[in-house]
């Protein structure tokens, strides 16, 4: 079913008639467009982390494709990565009651995550200490942990309860044989967890990341939709087109009349290792469209994607004193008021239309924008070549707390535009799954065997480059 209060159609839809990129006159200064300035001019202005400007960057330097590809690089992650990173594992509502578990792979590795009768969450190697079996083979209930194989048995809690032909193992005589925690916190109604028993508290390692989101509470929001998809490109492939706008013009030109496309603001801080994040303005068009389209079209694209009974009413009209962009977060807070039952009249015109995206290193991607409510998780699967991506909807409730939607399990040939659940986002991310197994492969044939990367609008994919340098005891290579 399609969710109520989604973009229910990409911008644009219909397609816009882009120019030939011959056509274009070279690009050689940056575009007028600047965030800051316009969520300055807002009516409705944004929390203060938004206007937050650093204005850092990291060089020009290329980035090794074999990064992409190589079953050394891949099995270096594996062994030196992974498991020293918090990692985002689950939702905390996807498990609400005593019992439910949740089976968390990563690589080889695999989590059970189970909800204690006191109402606290716990983590487990998934893995009878028997002859290793695993415990949970999907998200289920349990009353308690009985291995399939031999029927040795834990609690919910990790203890020792029964152990078969308890005479034929002289070795466990006093030992408590519990079943082996994985760390695990819970952030903002996410759980995550990490291997390393020395590493920092969750807390500290989100550095700034942490801070920023305290304006932003989850507590009302519920999983309405999780579409996962099984897809042929390099985990790091997943994530570059999810950190980066530079590729929506040439990707996703059916929005180009509704965003500028290369006016993001990136911001990286050198304190946040972990962190990063983009922000692009929403309900202006693309600088690259000429002539322009006037402020009407524009305003005509978001309000068919938000609110498309009002087209043609009073509502539906750009009014005195309002711009193509104020018009368009007025009527989109009309949307969420009406199929959210939530006031929405103070939420920030940045919040309530702009594309926002935090990174928290390495697989965990929240947007606090009501516009795109997303979170998205890529992961490695058995090769350099394969990855499991995550797609969340977490919308705003009154009332009662929806249950958490099933997941909607995809295969590499099933296509995401078929997912009506998904809105108008149905589209892009269609796109972008067509685009990334051709990525996969063309980098293996890269005659220098690099990636050349913009300054500043690919700026976050440098970042966490670099982060990942560190764990993987790496300097320029």
């Amino acid at each position: 079913m399609e969710q109520e209060g989604l973009m229910r159609s990409a911008p644009a839809t219909g397609g816009y008639d882009l120019p030939d990129p011959l056509t274009l006159p070279e690009e050689g200064v940056r575009p007028p467009i600047v965030v800051n300035e316009i969520l300055r001019k807002d009516a409705v202005p944004p929390p203060a982390n938004l206007l937050e400007d650093p204005h850092n960057t990291l060089g020009t330097d290329p980035i090794p494709a074999s990064r992409y590809f190589s079953e050394e690089f891949f099995e270096l992650e594996r062994a030196k990565l992974w498991p020293k990173v918090w990692q985002f594992a689950c939702w905390g509502q996807d498990i609400p009651n005593p019992g439910d578990t949740h089976v968390y792979r990563i690589m080889k590795r695999s989590v059970l995550i189970i909800r204690q009768r006191d109402g606290s969450v716990k983590a487990f190697v998934n893995a009878c200490l028997h002859r290793g079996a695993e415990l949970c083979e999907t998200h289920t209930h349990k009353a308690e942990l009985k291995c399939p194989y031999h029927y040795f048995t834990w609690g919910l809690d990790g203890d020792l309860k029964w152990v078969p032909s308890k005479w034929d193992f002289p070795q466990l005589n006093g030992r408590k044989f519990n079943l082996p925690e994985v760390r695990l916190e819970e952030w903002n109604g996410f759980l995550f967890i990490n291997f390393d028993k020395d590493a920092p508290s969750l807390e500290t390692y989100m550095g700034r990341f942490a801070e920023h989101w305290k304006v932003w509470d989850f507590s009302k929001r519920y999983k309405a939709v999780h579409v996962q998809k099984r897809i042929q490109c390099n985990w790091k492939n997943g994530l570059d087109a999810f950190i980066e706008g530079f590729h929506a013009f040439a990707s996703h030109g059916q929005g180009a009349s509704v965003v500028p496309d290369d006016c993001s603001q990136v911001d990286i801080y050198p304190d946040s290792p972990h962190m990063s994040r983009f922000q692009i303005p929403m309900g202006y068009p693309s600088p690259r469209i000429h002539p322009a389209p006037p402020p009407e079209e524009t305003f005509e694209m978001l309000c068919a994607g938000f609110l498309p009974e009002a087209l043609g009413t009073e509502e539906g009209r750009i009014k005195p004193g309002e711009d193509s962009r104020a018009a368009s977060a007025r009527i989109a807070r009309l949307s969420y008021e009406k199929n959210f039952g939530i006031s929405a009249d103070k939420l920030s015109t940045a919040e309530a239309l702009d594309a926002i995206s935090y990174f928290l290193f390495p697989n965990f991607m929240p947007w606090p924008c009501l516009s795109f409510p997303l979170v998205y998780r890529f992961r490695p699967a058995e090769s350099p070549d394969w990855c499991i991506w995550d797609t969340m909807l977490f919308l705003p409730f009154s009332g009662e707390r929806p249950p958490s939607a099933e997941t909607i399990e995809l295969g590499p040939d099933d296509p995401l535009e078929d997912i009506a659940a998904l809105g108008g986002l149905a589209l892009v991310l269609h796109q972008d799954a067509m685009q990334l197994p051709s990525v996969q492969r063309g980098q293996q044939n890269l005659v220098d065997g690099n990636l050349m990367l913009t300054e500043y609008q690919e700026l976050r994919i440098r970042h966490y480059h670099k982060t990942l340098e560190h764990y993987l005891g790496l300097g320029k290579d």
